[in-house]
């Protein structure tokens, strides 16, 4: 490891352990039932007393635009372009990062084991536990690995600010949307941000010095 490596290396691992703990406090908060049961209903109350058709469609479309099968796809179409492109190890990181990512979240479900906000309220049909959303810990990692890499192929703030822009702009879209539609508490979303997040930390820390170096790609991710 070079002089100028480590401590960019540290700071990887920094960031790693830091995202780690706040989930873990996290979580323990969630199960916790008493403290943060009210400012999840209440969130939740209001968002839900906000509904409307138009606006109720474009959540609808939003929760389908980072569902699992269109994120799979996301993920392997930016994996086939970056083969074509002569970047095979950028496409291993999405293909495998994004892979991970979407296997990670029911595994956490179905260890913390937290049932969905009542049927009643529910606009879209789910069967699964609640916690993390998959909606939103699935789009932190595949739309944040193709966001990330698209930052580093664009130098400059004229590219950079409006594509992470964008990329946030998605993600936190996708993570509002469950909650407008009834299926999630506010926590659930804000979990699945954190682990995603934490999972992006772990991706770039285990993969840094194999991707190509800022400016001397075509494009990225």
């Amino acid at each position: 490891m070079t002089r100028s490596t480590r401590p960019r290396v540290t700071g990887s691992t920094a960031t790693v352990v830091l995202l780690g703990l706040v989930a873990i406090v996290f979580t323990v908060a969630v199960l916790n039932h008493d403290v943060l049961s009210g400012l999840d209903g209440t969130w939740r109350d209001w968002v839900i007393a906000h509904r409307n058709g138009t606006l109720t469609e474009v959540m609808v479309n939003a929760s389908r635009f980072g569902s699992t099968p269109a994120l799979i796809f996301y993920a392997l179409v930016a994996g086939v372009w970056l083969v074509r492109s002569g970047r095979p190890r950028d496409s291993l990181l999405v293909v495998g990062g994004s892979a991970s990512g979407l296997a990670l979240g029911p595994v956490l479900k179905v260890v913390v084991a937290r049932p969905r906000p009542a049927l009643n309220e529910h606009v879209v049909f789910v069967d699964s536990w609640s916690y993390p959303s998959g909606h939103s810990l699935n789009t932190m990692v595949v739309l944040g690995l193709l966001t990330v890499l698209a930052m580093r192929a664009r130098p400059g703030w004229l590219w950079r600010t409006p594509l992470a822009v964008l990329g946030a702009f998605l993600v936190f879209i996708v993570g509002f949307s469950r909650v407008y539609l009834g299926v999630h508490w506010p926590s659930d979303v804000i979990a699945g941000w954190l682990v995603g997040a934490l999972w992006l930390a772990i991706c770039f820390t285990l993969t840094r010095g194999n991707s190509h170096p800022s400016g001397t790609v075509r494009e990225g991710s």
